[in-house]
């Protein structure tokens, strides 16, 4: 299994939710049992109507995963006004310990500093109290803009329309502006991802659909599945909306879930929830990680564990960040599905800049490509941010700016 990792040691029990999706009974000699049979004649007839869409199923998410291989980016935007001037910003980080929210705020910094403005990055500690702390912050040092990475509105609302009243401008990367959950939207701004426009339809419609394509296709429709999610950040419930979704239509796949919070992911309880759901459903398949450093901080220990004991397991990440990439290499994470996060904090900067000179957002080509270890790894050391056709954005934004 590669090199020996070391992993968090970790221990805790919880209560397990479980939620199964298209069961599909069988007989002592494992053929399928239609259901409610009339005759004999009927019954062959339903079960050969019931194996011919199982494979149509199957054909398509295979047919959808060599699409995901290619990778769904698009043209990079051509025009956009030249770089604001004078402008201090800060960048609210979800969490500065875990490398899906830290690149693409590191990233934006970069990228803000190069524009000249003033940038502060404060690490929201996974804790919507820290947010709300940090936006008052950024008020009280009179920011022009406040960048929210993996921050939802719907956790800092009050906050949010106390830095209007100020004058500053918000804009949402990887965060879900109010709308998500009925209300008026506080954002400004937030990436545009072209066909499918803003960030939840994306995640729904084509980043988690790009993962249960793969989990269908990988296991030809008979997939035995382990989701953890966490129900704190919206970006993950999109995830897991979108992915149940799609396996849905495999009426050969069974999806288990284990739900956790933002404590319990950074005090390491992720190892012990994934080896107790292990034991729990040994018949199982797949793991299904919400995002790459669930990975990194307990999934990826767990699966080895279960592997080293006889288990074989296709574990599934997401963004591809860099340390999951060596996962992979080392055979340890099965596949990751291309979230650029140094593109993101680029395309969050393109766009908080047209903000401020009053322009509309733009499509900024940001899609997805499927990682495996027989496709599309980045360089040793490198983690994803998207595939050939969109290798120039940071030249290419160099060049709007006029920077």
């Amino acid at each position: 299994m590669g090199r020996k990792l070391r992993w968090a040691a970790v221990s805790a029990a919880s209560v397990v939710a479980v939620a199964a999706v298209g069961i599909v009974a069988t007989s002592s000699s494992g053929s399928a049992i239609p259901v409610n049979a009339g005759n004999t004649v009927a019954s062959k007839a339903s079960a050969k109507s019931a194996s011919a869409s199982a494979a149509a199923v199957v054909a398509m998410a295979k047919k959808a995963l060599q699409q995901d291989y290619a990778g769904t980016d698009r043209s990079l935007p051509k025009t956009g006004p030249k770089a604001a001037k004078n402008k201090s910003v800060w960048i609210i980080s979800c969490t500065q310990s875990g490398a899906g929210c830290e690149l693409p705020a590191n990233a934006a910094e970069a990228a803000g500093k190069l524009m000249g403005w003033n940038m502060t990055v404060a690490d929201g500690q996974y804790n919507p109290t820290v947010y709300n702390e940090d936006i008052r912050e950024a008020i009280a040092a009179n920011a022009n803009a406040i960048i929210l990475v993996a921050i939802d509105c719907a956790d800092v609302e009050g906050s949010l329309a106390a830095a209007h009243a100020a004058g500053i401008k918000v804009f949402g990367l990887y965060s879900f502006d109010c709308s998500a959950v009925g209300k008026p939207n506080e954002f400004n701004g937030s990436i545009n991802y072209g066909p499918w426009g803003g960030y939840k339809n994306y995640v729904e419609n084509s980043y988690a659909k790009a993962i249960a394509d793969y989990t269908i296709a990988k296991t030809n429709g008979h997939a035995q599945i382990i989701e953890l999610r966490s129900n704190d950040i919206a970006i993950v419930q999109a995830i897991d909306i979108g992915f149940n979704k799609e396996i849905a239509k495999c009426k050969g796949c069974t999806v288990y879930t284990k739900v956790f919070n933002g404590a319990e992911f950074l005090g390491g309880d992720l190892q012990s929830y994934t080896s107790e759901m292990l034991d729990e459903h040994p018949t199982a398949t797949v793991v299904f990680a919400p995002y790459d450093a669930a990975i990194l901080l307990g999934m990826g220990a767990a699966v080895q564990q279960a592997e080293a004991a006889g288990s074989k397991l296709i574990l599934l990440g997401g963004e591809g960040l860099p340390p999951n990439i060596a996962l992979i290499r080392e055979g340890v994470q099965t596949a990751a599905f291309g979230l650029p996060s140094t593109w993101g904090g680029w395309a969050a900067i393109d766009g908080l800049n047209r903000v401020f000179h009053g322009d509309p957002q733009v499509d900024e080509g940001i899609g997805h490509q499927t990682i495996d270890l027989q496709h599309n790894l980045p360089a040793v050391g490198q983690g994803y941010d998207g595939n050939a056709r969109s290798q120039r954005f940071m030249t290419n934004l160099e060049r709007i700016w006029g920077v």
